[in-house]
């Protein structure tokens, strides 16, 4: 595969090279290409956990970052859970009563 860059980015991944970080032009645009891919995933998860994904959209995401997530979501709800079996739970009207409290004892920082 051949690949045309404009003369700026073609002279930043030559840079690349120059200091020894990469070998070949090769590595720097397979580094890019790593970074992009992690993107889109971190991307197309943001957007699994707000608004769903089509069938097509799940399958771009690797099966290991699908099961990760699941399993950290779920960790999420057990530990609610067990904080609430704990008597960790607090109703809405409650905190809210808390938050109003500490803020009203709070010293003013404005002056």
């Amino acid at each position: 595969m051949n690949v045309s860059l404009p003369q700026a980015q073609e002279q930043f991944v030559r840079a690349q090279v120059g200091t020894g970080r990469y070998r070949t032009a090769s590595e720097v645009v397979r580094d890019g290409l790593r970074l992009l891919e992690e993107a889109e995933h971190r991307r197309l998860v943001e957007k699994w956990l707000y608004e769903d994904l089509s069938d097509e959209e799940l399958a771009l995401l690797p099966e290991e970052l699908k099961q990760r997530t699941r399993a950290y979501f779920q960790s999420l709800i057990d530990e609610g859970l067990r904080s609430a079996e704990q008597g960790g739970w607090i109703d809405g009207p409650e905190a809210i009563a808390k938050m109003r409290a500490n803020l009203t004892t709070r010293p003013d920082r404005t002056s």
